[in-house]
């Protein structure tokens, strides 16, 4: 597949954000300067504690919309919902997108097979220290992520196909598809793996992921060791609680899951990725490792024991029942079959 140069959708960039009003002058500043013909910008406020996120919206002409329930998850399908553009492209609220970031986006849903496209996530500063071990050196190459590819399972719940700080999703998917589930993502127990998930349902319905290392977004990233390894384990153990979660909400996926496990823990390189299977134990101690991988499968349980509805517990937040609502309109596929 080859992606159509000129092709000009019209997009709507989501950036959902919490109390940091600073950063989100900054990612609101930087969005006013792109080189794209058709494009929005929504801010969607999260629980907020304050008006400042508000007034930064209001300075800067873009629409503003408020989550009530806290979860990065709730804001991003929130902002899905109250769009009408042919594309909606997500951005963190401390992150700077290139000038041509949404040109480059757009390209590859010239596809109408291809449900969501994702880019890469540089520092801000290029020189950012341990920035080669956090997130991988290299930006990998273009790709295009279906059913038919080999390893897709594990290229769309562990690989290098994008991240949840920059993607795009074609709209019309959130009429038939549930959204970000909410059980996931900064705000709820399990704090992580909401845009990996994502691109594992939409594949495993027959869409297509497009990774384009050209559509470029600057992140901050860990500026010392403390905060690199404070990072490292925290992802070591949603990586864990996240394994947990898909050996027991798709037990067909079980044999490869194992496989996996087995060929991180001996350090063999997988044939999809650029990344270092032995980064670990260069930033903490292996000991450290194993207990944040321990912890996975508790902070699984508290994740599910969270999602249970409690008797006559029934959300009256704002537009918490409308969510549920549409979020109950298309049930989930619980069946799958990972093909060899």
């Amino acid at each position: 597949m080859t992606a159509r140069k000129g092709f000009s959708p019209t997009i709507a960039v989501v950036v959902c954000t919490r109390d940091r009003s600073l950063l989100l002058g900054r990612c609101l500043a930087a969005l006013a300067s792109l080189d794209y013909p058709a494009y929005h910008v929504l801010v969607v406020d999260n629980a907020p504690g304050d008006e400042s996120s508000r007034e930064v919206a209001l300075h800067w002409g873009v629409q503003y919309v408020v989550e009530p329930v806290r979860g990065l998850s709730r804001a991003r399908n929130r902002g899905a919902r109250a769009c009408e553009a042919e594309i909606v492209a997500y951005l963190d609220d401390d992150a700077v997108a290139e000038p041509d970031w949404l040109t480059l986006l757009a390209q590859d849903f010239a596809d109408d097979r291809v449900a969501a496209v994702t880019g890469a996530i540089l520092p801000i500063n290029p020189a950012a220290r341990n920035a080669a071990i956090e997130r991988g050196a290299e930006r990998g190459p273009w790709r295009v992520v279906g059913r038919e590819t080999p390893h897709w399972f594990e290229i769309a719940n562990f690989g290098d196909l994008g991240d949840e700080s920059n993607m795009a999703f074609r709209r019309g998917i959130f009429d038939v598809w549930p959204g970000f589930d909410e059980r996931l993502g900064r705000g709820a127990f399990l704090e992580g793996g909401e845009g990996h998930y994502a691109f594992f349902e939409l594949i495993e319905r027959g869409y297509r992921i497009v990774y384009n290392p050209q559509a470029i977004v600057r992140h901050p990233y860990a500026r010392t060791m403390e905060e690199m390894r404070s990072r490292h384990l925290s992802l070591l153990a949603t990586t864990s609680a996240y394994i947990t979660r898909l050996a027991m909400e798709h037990p067909s996926c079980r044999q490869v899951l194992a496989q996996y496990i087995l060929d991180r823990l001996r350090g063999t390189p997988r044939p999809w990725t650029n990344r270092s299977e032995r980064a670990g134990p260069h930033i903490a101690p292996r000991w450290l490792n194993l207990l944040a991988m321990l912890s996975g499968p508790w902070i699984y349980l508290r994740s599910r024991m969270a999602a249970r509805p409690k008797a006559g517990n029934y959300e009256t937040e704002a537009g918490s029942f409308a969510t549920s609502q549409v979020r109950g309109a298309a049930p989930r596929h619980k069946t799958f079959r990972l093909e060899s």
